[in-house]
């Protein structure tokens, strides 16, 4: 099943750092590391039988009061996703760790939390993944950890063996351009998958407020790479995305807080 994101390292490299891949002109792998450090996600994607979403949303319901009764001290956000070949999916993710937390949280919650999905949600759920991210904040215009937007447009980024460190400098050239403009919204936020997909993927995530809300800016990324760097750069910036991508598809993803669970709340 082709995913979001939320939300990507390949398999062959998954034991890797996330760094590997490249950090971009002006960083190095130590630097990018430590930026990184607390922007591990864990996202599950769930996709509810045939004529079964009301009972797997009773059943998320259900499982977030288990998070509660637990005194989960983690956040858990759930989107749905609306457009697309994943449409009807549903995911939710957890935000704003170091891997250590992932131990953790295990040895405290994984056991119950398993039994008790098992209990409201598999018995609803035809498919399912789950994977690691990591949030770039190097490559990111919105800082990490914000609260989930309304709505987000999602589009995910496949790439070629060996692309990485490439498609990050090319990435970084477009915030440097984006920067420039007081009037370009600054709501860009990268994820990349380090374990649990295809690779090397990565997401661009930009918050919307509705639908509106996707209407296309005065200027296209394009104008702004032009008026920044010239037209030859500009080019080049934009061909160096597109040899680097082996193939690209995107989405639009709902907040539901009705399915999503925050401690104290």
């Amino acid at each position: 099943m082709r995913i979001l994101l939320v939300c990507v390292v390949s398999c062959l490299c998954a034991a890797s750092s996330v760094a590997q891949t490249g950090g971009g002109a002006g960083s190095n792998t130590q630097e990018i590391n430590a930026q990184n450090a607390n922007n591990v996600c864990r996202i599950y994607f769930s996709t509810p039988k045939p004529g079964m979403d009301k009972q797997y949303e009773a059943g998320r319901i259900k499982h977030m009061q288990f998070h509660r009764a637990q005194k989960d001290t983690w956040t858990w956000n759930t989107f749905a996703i609306e457009t697309g070949d994943n449409a009807g999916t549903y995911v939710t993710s957890s935000c704003g760790h170091a891997w250590k937390d992932f131990d953790e949280w295990d040895a405290r919650m994984g056991k119950a939390d398993t039994a008790d999905g098992a209990t409201n949600l598999s018995p609803y759920v035809q498919g399912g993944r789950n994977g690691f991210y990591v949030y770039r904040s190097d490559m990111s215009l919105a800082a990490a950890n914000q609260p989930p937007a309304p709505m987000t447009a999602v589009t995910i980024f496949v790439l070629h063996p060996g692309a990485g460190p490439d498609f990050i400098a090319a990435v970084k050239k477009v915030n440097e351009a984006i920067g420039k403009q007081a009037d370009w919204p600054k709501t860009s936020g990268w994820l990349q998958l380090v374990n649990g997909g295809e690779g090397p993927t990565f997401v661009l995530l930009n918050s919307r407020k509705n639908w509106a809300d996707f209407a296309p800016l005065a200027k296209t990324t394009a104008d702004v790479l032009t008026e920044a760097f010239g037209k030859e750069m500009s080019d080049q910036i934009q061909k160096t995305i597109r040899d680097s991508t082996a193939h690209q598809f995107t989405e639009a993803a709902a907040y539901r807080a009705d399915l999503s669970y925050m401690p104290g709340k």
